[in-house]
């Protein structure tokens, strides 16, 4: 499906702006007939879970600013849930165990070199 008739013809979002790794949740509610085949992928993609508004673009081949548009008609109708994401500096657990960037670099010098 080209892009451009993903969204039904709407134009830009009512509700809220989202960014690439804002997460998106189904909250269980069936799609309506309006929405489009999209609308209804993308609600089956989060059905299980959650995913970005990235990986959904991912998935469905869409461009992100589609996709954006698609969440803010379901956020909007309540089939949707959006979470924004933490700041690296609100949320320090969720990076604990990760390395650190100068050791990632090492590591990419070292395959480059091989």
């Amino acid at each position: 499906m080209p892009s451009y008739l993903a969204t039904g013809g709407v134009g830009a979002p009512e509700h809220g702006r989202f960014e690439e790794l804002t997460a998106l949740q189904a909250t269980g509610r069936s799609a309506l007939p309006h929405h489009t085949p999209a609308h209804q992928r993308l609600l089956d993609l989060v059905s299980d879970g959650g995913l970005t508004v990235m990986e959904i673009a991912g998935y469905l081949r869409l461009p992100v600013g589609v996709v954006k548009m698609l969440a803010a008609q379901l956020v909007s109708d309540g089939h949707l849930r959006a979470a924004a994401p933490l700041p690296d500096a609100l949320a320090p657990a969720i990076n604990a165990g990760r390395p650190d960037k100068a050791l990632l670099e090492e590591v990419m010098h070292g395959l480059l070199a091989l």
